[in-house]
């Protein structure tokens, strides 16, 4: 076949393949048998192996890419990515709407409902690119922290479900991008298929453990071995105003038409009463599909009342998940243990029998604190119902009177900490008991742990056991000391050779420089979380200079003699020193008019610096050579503190995230409805209530030209 013949018959190959794959993995048909859709891909791999030339990114044979040689690599999401709140009860939905006319200044406003079933699977990020007159996939991103992900567009284009190209109509009027949100999962027998060929302590709990694994293979090749599906459910705001979509429904509708894979089980409802028919029909039903589901998703399905509600911190006001109820099982309590926290909390904890338990195997769960264990009256030897607190965390339930054995006898909380046996205290108003040991062994060792985990310092290959090697030798005493640790050090611990310690010395000098929002998170100070640390490291204004470091080059055995080769360079941060006289000059008062930060987390900060040790320890992390590097956006002048805005209505440049993110950057907050605390009311086309709202109470509204000159 000539060159031109070759390229028409690819281009229809290609064509009729996608035709195949959209019927088979979207619409549930089979036109034709697997053999036949197996004969035209080999026919198109023979022609593009005579033809490379001919090959285009968007041919199905081009859906593996080259295996990754090391670390997923980090994107930032076109648009931030949340949460959803969750909702167990019909009760919780009941108080849902009613926080929703409350958002909206109207106790007579009525919701429609586009309910779905939840996937239990992986939340994948689409970002298709405009190529004149259609869109390519650009990339996959996981969800990560909602802001950044990992890119695993080399295992996602392996998915065949989903399409490599679209063409929406009316392209050329559509943004550049298009970024399509989505649930990768395998489906139940694929597991199967997978788990039978794998080592028996290799094989996966669950479907969506899974599509995880799957899904962040290094080499594509895997991953395409494996039968991974998508369903999608979300486009981004700009696609979907500029495609003039309405509704929910339409979302998906439209994202059906392009081929995307959506789950088609959805129905419009009206009422929470119908809701909750479709969900109780899926909780009886659940087993038999052919992938797992873990309750429904409700959303309000009018966009221009979603754009109203808004979101909060973390999750859109809009939407609910209304999770089934937790997979119960029963154990037997073999033991109950206390657990020693990074701030002293202590935890029971009971020892089971083990109990599969929603995808994994549980030996352990939680009793909370003394009064959980009073009020449930839990005893050694107690049979009892176990199950997943979120589906995350075991818990104990209920005990079984009935299978008591006569011998077990009530448990008594112990007085001492089990780890240094100091005086256990109760702070009046809390049910958790906490050990106030400066030296506690197991809190350091929480600490520690905490302070090298993923979202703090992320510093690998210190393990759990190895830190206790550490506190056990005194070769740590504090969290800083871990900065202070020497090639002899390690080399002298079990199982530590060479190649591993010049490893882990490298880990440790280059998380020295860290962001000051992780930093503050892996100090572990009570009630200071990642989203409140990084609120903390935002909104304060912190002294950042040029620092001048020490870049060492060489780490390894030749250290000890002739010690390491290093560089000087400047870096733009904050010093240790710098944050300790900056969280010492803070008033409770300042910190409380942070939205998001409150009394009780400004209190928490305000002690916690005012402890000597805390101080003593910024010092130590000081000459170590530590210091933070300044949060994107932290700089910005906070010009809208203690002011309260609410948008309404479309603007013409600005989305409603861009205006949103704009006003907190500068130490503002976003409300949902008008009231007499309103400070500004932006307003955008068809502003509607808000805007009458704001004109009854005499609020101040501004438009998008002058909301910009404001922050100019």
């Amino acid at each position: 076949m000539i060159k031109a013949d070759a390229q028409k018959r690819i281009e229809k190959l290609k064509e009729e393949i996608w035709k195949l794959n959209k019927a088979y993995f979207i619409e549930n048909k089979s036109p034709v048998s697997e053999d036949v859709r197996d004969a035209l891909k080999q026919e198109l791999i023979a022609l593009e192996t005579q033809y490379p030339d001919l090959v285009t990114a968007d041919s199905p044979t081009q859906r593996i890419g080259a295996p990754l040689d090391g670390r997923l690599p980090k994107v930032r999401h076109l648009t931030p990515k949340e949460s959803l709140s969750d909702a167990f009860n019909h009760a919780e939905l009941e108080d849902w709407v009613v926080q929703m006319k409350r958002a909206l200044g109207s106790e007579d406003a009525t919701f429609e409902f586009l309910c779905e079933l939840k996937i239990d699977g992986l939340n994948i990020s689409l970002l298709y690119e405009k190529k004149n007159d259609h869109f390519e996939l650009l990339r996959a991103v996981t969800r990560g922290n909602g802001t950044e992900g990992e890119n695993v567009t080399h295992t996602v284009r392996t998915i065949e479900a989903i399409p490599l190209h679209l063409e929406p109509k009316d392209a050329a009027n559509l943004p550049e991008y298009m970024e399509i949100s989505g649930e990768v999962y395998m489906p139940k027998e694929a597991l199967a298929a997978v788990n039978s060929t794998l080592p028996e302590s290799d094989r996966f709990a669950n479907p969506r453990n899974a599509a995880a694994g799957s899904v962040r293979q290094l080499d594509p090749s895997v991953t395409a071995d494996r039968d991974l599906r998508i369903f999608c459910y979300g486009l981004n705001k700009d696609a979907a105003d500029a495609m003039g979509l309405a509704t929910q429904k339409e979302i998906m509708d439209t994202l059906h038409a392009l081929g995307i894979p959506t789950e088609r089980s959805l129905q419009l409802c009206t009422s929470l009463k119908e809701a909750e028919s479709m969900y109780e029909q899926y909780q009886k039903k659940r087993d038999a599909l052919p992938y797992d589901i873990d309750g429904l998703v409700l959303k309000i399905n009018d966009r221009r009342m979603q754009f109203d509600l808004g979101s909060t911190a973390k999750a859109p006001r809009w939407a609910r998940a209304y999770k089934f109820p937790a997979e119960q099982k029963t154990a037997q309590i073999l033991d109950i243990q206390l657990q020693v926290g990074r701030t002293g909390a202590i935890t029971p904890v009971a020892i089971l029998t083990p109990t599969h338990l929603a995808g994994t195997t549980v030996t352990r769960a939680t009793l909370h604190n003394e009064d959980e264990i009073i009020r449930l009256d839990v005893r050694i030897g107690d049979t009892v119902v176990v199950q997943k607190a979120g589906d995350i965390i075991p818990e104990v339930v209920e005990v079984l009177l009935n299978l008591r054995p006569e011998e077990s006898r009530p448990f008594h909380f112990p007085l001492h900490c089990p780890s240094c046996n100091s005086p256990l205290q109760r702070p009046e108003g809390e049910a958790v008991h906490r050990c106030p040991g400066t030296n506690c062994a197991a809190v350091l060792q929480e600490k520690i742990e905490h302070l090298i985990s993923r979202y703090a310092f992320n510093i690998d290959g210190l393990g759990k056991e190895t830190i206790e090697v550490l506190l056990e030798r005194g070769l740590v005493s504090d969290m800083a000391d871990i900065f202070f640790l020497t090639y002899e050090d390690l080399m002298d611990l079990p199982l530590f050779k060479e190649r591993k310690t010049e490893n882990i010395l490298s880990a440790l000098h280059k998380a020295k420089k860290v962001p000051l929002d992780r930093f503050l998170f892996a100090l572990g100070i009570r009630h200071i979380g990642r989203e409140t640390a990084e609120l903390i490291a935002r909104r304060i204004e912190w002294p950042t200079k040029d620092l001048t470091v020490e870049e060492q080059e060489n780490l390894g055995a030749q250290t000890s003699l002739f010690g390491a080769s290093s560089k000087r360079v400047t870096v733009h941060g904050i010093a240790m020193n710098d944050i300790c006289r900056t969280l010492q000059k803070l008033k409770e008062e300042e910190l409380s008019v942070i939205d998001g930060i409150g009394p009780r987390v400004a209190q928490s900060l305000l002690e916690w610096i005012a402890e000597e040790d805390n101080r003593a320890l910024l010092h130590k992390f000081e000459n170590a050579g530590v210091l933070a590097l300044q949060p994107e956006g932290a700089a910005t002048q906070q010009i809208f503190t203690g002011k309260v805005f609410v948008l309404t209505g479309s603007m013409p440049a600005l989305s409603r995230d861009d205006a949103t993110k704009m006003i907190k950057d500068r130490g503002g907050k976003v409300s949902g409805s008008v009231s007499k605390k309103t400070d500004y009311v932006l307003l955008g086309e068809n502003a509607g209530s808000k805007y009458d709202k704001a004109k009854e109470l005499g609020i101040p509204t501004i438009d998008e030209k002058e909301f910009l000159s404001m922050i100019a």
